[in-house]
């Protein structure tokens, strides 16, 4: 119906409807959001895990603080299952949580944003008083059409926000930064007072006393990297599937930090993470600890406990680039064969399928391509399409088409030997599956757990 009303409406038209809708919710709910510091993220990857490292830095510098993510939301004291089938609710859900935020007594608010919702003015009457764009690669452009489209969508996140945080090596740093460099207030901001745990002083501090009008954008603009060209950035990174060890660099200094998350991407969400406690001169102790206490995100580089002598991961990673930080990251610390079972979504972006093939061929040993919420298209011709990237392997021999994504599992931990890794990607916390239109009860991890038991190698 939506596909139906989008083709006979318009896209733009839709949107109206849904800009009356926020204004309404703004009202019933008393505009929530001006009553808090609200830190939006967005970006194609890496959303859900800043979120959840913002927010624990600033609950470790005593900081009254509630989320809300993919896969959790916190208000106050509360951990909520959120349910949600898209990273960002409706309006008049977004609001009413909002307000149970201020209720609960939160000062500050981090929320995952995503594209479709800025573009839906979904967020509309919400003041992002930091905005944060960890990345923009390939995806969605069966919605936003073009990847300038999906850009500008994205950019929107940044309007009258204080701070900007953008990734300093993604390669759209360029257009953002002309996208966003009007948007930025043209006066400095005060800072924002903080509760007990962090005071202006005694903390990390990126700011120049006076700067010129012509150094605003530079003065609210925080960035980061792996490289000294970034503001915040890292270096000494010593990774392993366990976590990693780096040093960070800052204006105000370098402090060193131990990650439980494993990956440079990983790497890459902290740096986020920090650059949002610099923006609010959040004291190292409380950066290193709040880093420190995110042991694991549910769904994402998450290892299934095993008797099995090979090694079990499930992962969310459902992007070209998704796939290509996650399996170039495994692929050395993995002595045997990578094999790897994944899908792609029906009726949404198809031209990242074969690019995500792509991805999968060149670090991969094995490919099982299966089902991954096919909706109204054939899930065989999603997995045809997926392969038609796969150049370097042979279909029956070390490229399998089972479009039953439990066969698919079970298909691959039959196949793993000895110092192998089975690699199950798409799905992550989500905890249901959409075939052929029908929305069926899935956790990934289980079906997973399930299959291994048959083998007797559970735990």
């Amino acid at each position: 119906m939506k596909n139906f009303l989008r083709k006979f409406l318009g896209q733009k038209l839709i949107n109206y409807y849904h800009l009356a809708g926020a204004i309404l919710a703004n009202f019933i709910y008393g505009f929530p959001s001006r009553k808090l510091h609200v830190i939006g993220v967005t970006g194609t990857d890496g959303k859900t895990t800043t979120v959840n490292l913002v927010a624990s830095i600033l609950k470790a510098a005593g900081l009254p603080v509630s989320f809300l993510s993919t896969i959790n939301a916190q208000i106050g004291r509360q951990a909520l299952d959120t349910g949600l089938h898209t990273t960002t609710p409706s309006s008049f859900l977004l609001q009413r949580l909002l307000q149970q935020m201020v209720k609960a007594g939160s000062q500050y608010a981090v929320l995952e944003v995503t594209s479709h919702a800025l573009d839906q003015y979904r967020t509309w009457g919400i003041t992002f008083e930091t905005a944060v764009i960890t990345n923009v690669t390939h995806e969605h452009l069966d919605y936003h059409k073009t990847y300038g489209e999906y850009l500008r969508a994205k950019a929107k996140v940044f309007k009258n926000e204080k701070y900007a945080v953008l990734n300093r090596e993604d390669k759209s740093y360029e257009q953002l930064l002309k996208l966003i460099s009007t948007s930025l207030p043209l006066s400095p901001p005060a800072r924002p007072k903080l509760a007990e745990g962090g005071s202006p002083g005694d903390g990390l501090s990126f700011r120049s006393s006076s700067p010129s009008d012509g150094e605003e954008l530079k003065e609210r603009l925080l960035t980061y990297g792996f490289s000294s060209r970034a503001q915040i950035w890292a270096s000494d990174i010593n990774e392993s599937l366990e976590g990693s060890k780096l040093s960070v660099h800052t204006p105000a200094g370098g402090f060193p930090i131990e990650l439980s998350l494993p990956g440079q991407f990983n790497v890459k969400n902290a740096l986020a993470a920090i650059a949002v406690a610099t923006a609010y001169k959040i004291p190292v102790a409380s950066i290193q600890k709040g880093l420190s206490q995110i042991k694991t995100v549910s769904g994402r580089m998450e290892f299934l406990e095993t008797k099995a002598p090979f090694l079990v991961l499930v992962d969310f990673a459902h992007t070209p680039n998704g796939l290509r930080e996650l399996l170039s990251f495994l692929r050395p610390k993995v002595s045997g064969s990578i094999i790897m079972v994944f899908g792609a979504a029906g009726e949404r972006d198809s031209t990242k399928r074969p690019l995500m093939g792509s991805a999968a061929d060149e670090f991969a040993n094995s490919i099982v391509l299966t089902r991954e919420d096919n909706r109204s298209e054939p899930a065989e011709k999603i997995c045809q399409e997926i392969a038609s990237g796969v150049k370097n392997k042979r279909l029956n021999t070390d490229l399998f088409i089972i479009p039953d994504r439990r066969e698919a599992i079970r298909f691959a931990l039959n196949q793993a030997k000895s110092g192998d890794l089975v690699a199950i990607t798409g799905k992550g916390h989500e905890q249901s599956l959409n075939v052929d239109g029908v929305e069926l009860p899935w956790d990934e991890r289980e079906v997973a757990r399930e299959e291994l038991k048959k083998l007797g190698v559970s735990r």
